[in-house]
């Protein structure tokens, strides 16, 4: 079905359902169920506010809103001067409730699907490593003590399956399937859930570590995978440590989000786009389409025309 196509209904026990209230509610609790936080809720349901406050003055039903009445919107935005970013975000929230309403059988086709705000600054914010300098990094990394050893299993993770610095800190011992070399990524606010195949030689580091190294380097009783001696599972302080060794070896690695930057520019030239997403953890497929312009040297700046209220 096409944009112009948008269904619009007038049966009355449709209309009866999308009260302004319960939608409302509706919309909140849905919201709660993707694991925002209640800032990030507060946030999108004001926005909320705006767009039904705009529906009432233009006399609309949310299944009645197509994609030129969205356009219609979005002028309105721009007319009471809120910049290209902030429409941006405004119709990020409305796609996530259309999202709701098709999940709740309410309408057929979201309207905001094929409308792209563009003309946002973005930068491209790291050098990309090229798939022979990760597999170098990990190679190159020998540390024989306790501490090593755990960060070398964090360090694969890192340049083998691209796993976000907090994810790596919610990773338990039973996420690991060792028997048929898996690892199963929790998700969280930014991110889904995924299983992921383990490279044969993290395997063999991987059991050393769990069955070995692990019980040795904290006397503390915790489930998570990475840990200090001290039993602290907040990992950032172990990824500096790591990122200070890695620079021994390559002087251009900066951080762990370049280094994940990287790995999802190399997936993008082996596996299609929903491959990659899945792989990445993304929630949206546009996080993973902003990838694509990665795969290029230094820094640039993508300055495009507002489309398509130009």
């Amino acid at each position: 079905m096409s944009q112009s196509d948008y269904q619009r209904t007038s049966e009355p026990k449709l209309k009866h359902r999308l009260t302004r209230g319960s939608t409302r509610k509706s919309f909140k609790a849905y919201l709660e169920s993707k694991q925002f936080t209640a800032k990030s809720i507060q946030s999108r349901m004001l926005v909320f506010s705006q767009y039904q406050q705009w529906m009432e003055r233009e006399n609309l039903e949310y299944e009645q809103v197509s994609y030129t009445d969205l356009l219609m919107f979005m002028k309105y935005c721009q007319a009471t001067g809120k910049s290209q970013r902030t429409i941006r975000h405004h119709l990020t929230v409305i796609r996530h409730f259309y999202d709701h309403l098709a999940q709740e059988g309410e309408v057929t086709t979201n309207p905001v699907a094929d409308i792209t705000v563009q003309g946002v600054r973005r930068t491209v914010l790291y050098h990309i490593l090229e798939p022979h300098e990760l597999h170098q990094l990990y190679n190159q990394y020998e540390d024989d003590s306790l501490k090593g050893r755990r960060d070398k299993v964090m360090l694969g993770l890192l340049v083998y399956q691209g796993v976000r610095t907090e994810e790596l800190g919610k990773l338990e011992v039973g996420d690991i399937n060792l028997r048929e070399g898996k690892v199963a990524v929790p998700g969280g606010v930014r991110s889904n859930s995924r299983e992921m195949q383990l490279e044969a030689y993290q395997v063999m580091d991987m059991y050393d570590y769990t069955l070995q190294i692990r019980p040795k380097v904290t006397q503390q009783p915790t489930e998570k995978l990475l840990v200090s001696a001290s039993g602290k599972t907040d990992i950032s302080n172990l990824m500096t440590r790591l990122m200070v060794q890695l620079r021994k070896f390559n002087p251009k690695v900066l951080n762990a989000n370049q280094v994940r930057a990287s790995v999802i520019t190399k997936w993008l030239k082996m596996y299609n786009l929903r491959e990659v997403q899945y792989l990445a953890g993304h929630r949206y497929i546009s996080s993973t389409e902003s990838y694509q312009q990665n795969d290029m040297e230094g820094l640039i700046e993508e300055v495009q025309q507002f489309h398509p209220l130009g």
